[in-house]
């Protein structure tokens, strides 16, 4: 059985303690059927860094928060930056929830896991969302409401998601795809509360 590291280790480094977390899971979840052979079969779907519109965030304030997954995309638009690299695999959200009920479907083995990742083995540039923002809400950066001044360093992974794509036929929405659907929540937010 897979060992839970101590708790000095968690308060160290958030982010390492939360990815130990999936890697746990996974390994219970293959010693659980290895020694128990159930007579039934799990399918481990494993997104990358969710990005997409955020149903239960309706403020400004929220949906930038660093607090959510969307915070890390959204820092370098925003004047900020992360002072760490940050693994540039991402995907919609629309992409996790499509495979999620698509992986209940007969046909579709299991005890199969499938990484979601929609940036090919390269991942994704965060600061390519600056160049989306500019491109996609130009109204916006002039008017000073993504201002597209901050950094965030990138570092490259090389997670190949492309087994999702090929069982379960589909393409993955792209990092513009996933950036156009914060801001466009964004902006919809800022509109509401200047009304």
């Amino acid at each position: 059985m897979a060992t839970v590291p101590d708790e000095s280790f968690i308060e160290k480094d958030i982010y390492a303690a939360y990815h130990t977390s999936k890697v746990l899971a996974y390994r219970t979840t293959q010693d659980f059927l290895r020694t128990t052979k159930p007579q039934f079969t799990i399918t481990n779907i494993m997104p990358s860094f969710v990005i997409g519109k955020h149903e239960l965030l309706t403020t400004p304030e929220d949906i930038i928060s660093p607090k959510t997954s969307n915070g890390v995309p959204l820092a370098p638009i925003f004047g900020e930056g992360l002072p760490f690299p940050i693994p540039g695999d991402t995907v919609h959200i629309d992409d996790v929830a499509k495979v999620h009920i698509a992986a209940l479907e007969p046909q579709i083995d299991g005890n199969q896991a499938f990484i979601l990742t929609a940036g090919g083995i390269e991942g994704i540039q965060w600061n390519d969302a600056k160049d989306i923002v500019r491109k996609r809400f130009p109204d916006a950066v002039e008017k000073g409401l993504l201002p597209c001044q901050g950094s965030t360093e990138t570092k490259v992974m090389k997670i190949d998601g492309s087994k999702a794509e090929r069982v379960f036929g589909f393409k993955y929405k792209d990092f513009e795809q996933q950036i156009v659907s914060v801001i466009g929540q964004y902006l919809e937010a800022v509109e509401r509360c200047n009304q």
